[in-house]
């Protein structure tokens, strides 16, 4: 059986804003925390994506959070970062 690579990840949680990144997304901070990710020689991220920030009412979805989710996975990308992306987390760390 031939070897195959060791995947070394992590759960991004911005430093600052936790759980709440969506809700105040900063494109500039999540390339330079995902820089330190690459630089740590991890390659792969899981984020979260939390229900109340992406679907606001019960037959939408925000359109402004998918363009911020498109910007993090173009990110990673540059970055040579695989995502795993968490669909839909419900609660975290809090009620």
């Amino acid at each position: 059986m031939p070897a195959q690579p060791f995947i070394l990840g992590v759960n991004y949680w911005p430093r600052r804003k936790a759980m709440y990144w969506w809700r105040n997304f900063e494109a500039a901070k999540v390339r330079e925390e995902f820089g330190v990710i690459k630089g740590l020689g991890m390659s792969l991220v899981r984020i979260f994506l939390l229900w109340e920030d992406w679907q606001p009412t019960p037959d939408s979805v925000d359109p402004q959070a998918l363009d911020n989710l498109g910007t993090v996975c173009e990110i990673a990308a540059e970055l040579g970062l695989q995502l795993d992306v968490t669909f839909f987390t419900g609660h975290m760390s809090g009620p």
